[in-house]
């Protein structure tokens, strides 16, 4: 399964992509994030690995992470793991004037058939990229 989503952030290229990797804010936008781990080198960097644990029904789930690319300001490849799940999220970000504007090329892989239709993923995606794109814009003030 595979779709694209683009958002216009209000905000400079350098700024929004130095908050995306930002591990201290990161539970600020990241629905549920408890705290990261790290496994290999320092996360974010390319070829680096580790866990992002989200607590989720009072349960702690862990996510395994790895970057497959960091070419931030302008791109980043980062490639998520769960039990029967495979996520790989290529993430460009291109300057617009005085904002971003912020391409997620989003592919999934399942082990099994999913009853899940494409309309809820990308709802979903949707969903983290507001968030994202509001905390962006709320930390101009500050």
């Amino acid at each position: 399964m595979k779709y694209q989503i683009t958002f216009i952030i209000d905000e400079k290229l350098n700024k929004v992509a130095q908050l995306y990797i930002d591990k201290k804010q990161m539970s600020q936008w990241e629905t549920g994030l408890t705290r990261i781990e790290e496994i290999k080198g320092n996360l974010f960097d390319t070829g680096s690995e580790g866990h992002l644990v989200f607590v989720h029904n009072n349960e702690e789930i862990k996510m395994k992470i790895y970057v497959e690319s960091n070419q931030l300001p302008k791109a980043i490849v980062i490639i998520y793991q769960m039990p029967g799940a495979w996520n790989r999220c290529i993430s460009t970000f291109k300057k617009v004037d005085s904002k971003t504007e912020w391409q997620m090329d989003v592919e999934f892989r399942f082990n099994a058939p999913q009853e899940i239709g494409l309309e809820k993923f990308i709802e979903q995606t949707s969903k983290g990229m507001q968030k994202f794109k509001d905390f962006v814009e709320k930390h101009q003030s500050i």
